[in-house]
């Protein structure tokens, strides 16, 4: 970057109430319940419908002006409360915003206090995510509450057996018959895959005859499919009965750095092992994957899975004298931000800014450029030499005022279609994100 600045005039970051958002609606039969102001609701609520086009379920304490001076702890208990008698959700999760935050509502103590008032309520499980806007990022929030799903819903549970009875696979090829075991492997996608990369993940897993348990599960919540009408839970996602067969899983594999923390919670309380993958695209990282995979289920790899990866190898050929010659300025999430720089680096692409929402976690990567934290008045400065910008729709003013292509990828993505079911990892999506690279520049 050309130079220092003490303020960010156009940011690139999410808030991090609004990924906890996300993690939220990949939970079947939860109720998102924000607390904070109507405002804060509203605006997640507009981004995530915006990338999505789906009505968003997320419901808030609606705290006014006075609750920044006397706090809100009982506008959560009673937000709770009624959330409880009116929804009758399976789940609520409760996520924290800055004003909340900084005063100091206490929400461990109010929940614990209308347990007391409500012993109707003692069985309903209630995961708290603590969610400040100064703790970082859409990643950062999301990471938050996965590991507090997993706290609250994993531990101390009644462990049910392994799936049985009439169980159809994923992929819809096979019933399985009553009293025959499916192995269970435990997935936990990071917040930079997409509905159709967690789809993808599955469908992978489900080759190697494993049934996977997927923590949070966008595939089959926010995938586009059509519903009757809105409702105020999530339809889809992980069933709650999933949490409490994590113990039972073979595996446990965690996707993107910031999801480590969380992998290792269900390493050391169920003793499963647990593999973290940095990155699902480009060969490398889809190869390592496979191949771990592979080792896991004691199978060798899927014909078809072989066939995608021969059809990656021969687009590298054809294309790599083009990708080589490129140079590219990437301003994203910090995971997705290295997903998609170290696949460019591997076809021989030259990164010429590598731009990160957050601080989380940047020292642990390795680009040939340094990852610094930057908004998208950074990315104008900084991108003037690139061929290509990698960001999502916000940095299209950055794009059309240096007259540089621009392909979309991230969250919010509101100016181009389908993006939802788009797929970025494995060997069939490392294809398309080349392919998408290679047509940004015509």
């Amino acid at each position: 970057m050309t130079k220092i600045r003490s303020y960010q005039g156009n940011p690139q970051k999410n808030s991090p109430a609004l990924g906890a958002t996300l993690a939220f609606l990949g939970v079947n039969g939860l109720l998102a319940l924000l607390h904070g102001s109507q405002g804060c609701s509203s605006f997640i609520r507009l981004q995530l419908s915006r990338h999505f086009r789906e009505p968003i379920p997320l419901n808030s304490t609606a705290l006014l002006e006075d609750s920044a001076i006397f706090g809100g702890w009982e506008h959560l208990k009673k937000g709770i409360a009624v959330a409880a008698d009116k929804y009758k959700p399976q789940i609520i999760g409760v996520l924290s915003t800055g004003l909340t935050e900084t005063f100091g509502d206490d929400m461990v103590s109010a929940l614990s206090s209308l347990r007391s008032e409500r012993t109707d309520l003692l069985d309903l499980p209630v995961v708290l995510a603590g969610t400040p806007d100064y703790i970082g990022s859409m990643q950062e929030g999301y990471q938050r509450t996965v590991e507090s799903l997993l706290t609250t819903l994993a531990v101390n549970s009644e462990i049910d057996e392994v799936v049985s009875g009439n169980y159809r696979d994923e992929l819809g090829s096979k019933t399985m018959t009553q009293g025959e075991d499916i192995p269970a492997l435990a997935l936990l996608p990071g917040c930079h895959l997409t509905p159709g990369d967690v789809d993808e993940l599955k469908e992978i897993v489900t080759l190697f005859g494993y049934h996977p348990i997927t923590i949070p599960d966008l595939s089959i919540s926010l995938d586009g499919h059509a519903e009757l009408e809105a409702a105020p839970l999530v339809q889809g996602g992980t069933p709650l009965e999933d949490f409490r067969r994590l113990a039972k899983c073979k595996a446990c594999f965690s996707f993107g750095l910031s999801m480590e923390k969380a992998g290792e919670f269900l390493k050391r309380t169920y003793a499963i092992p647990h593999t973290n993958f940095p990155s699902l695209t480009g060969l490398s990282a889809t190869d390592s994957f496979i191949l771990t995979l592979a080792r896991t289920a004691g199978k060798p790899i899927p014909a078809k899975l072989l066939r995608q990866r021969d059809r990656l190898l021969d687009t590298m050929v054809d294309f790599h004298d083009q990708l080589g010659k490129l140079k590219v300025a990437v301003a994203l999430e910090v995971d997705l931000l290295y997903s998609l720089a170290s696949c460019l680096v591997e076809m021989g692409s030259e990164i010429t800014l590598a731009l990160a929402a957050s601080q989380s976690g940047i020292h642990k990567f390795s680009l040939p450029v340094p990852i610094e934290v930057g908004d998208l008045e950074d990315l104008e400065e900084g991108a003037q030499t690139g061929k290509l910008i990698i960001a999502n729709s916000n940095g299209r003013q950055a794009a059309e005022l240096l007259k540089i292509p621009h392909l979309r990828a991230g969250l919010p993505v509101f100016d181009r279609v389908g993006y939802p079911q788009k797929r970025w990892i494995g060997y069939e999506g490392t294809q398309q994100f080349l392919f998408d690279a290679l047509n940004s520049q015509s």
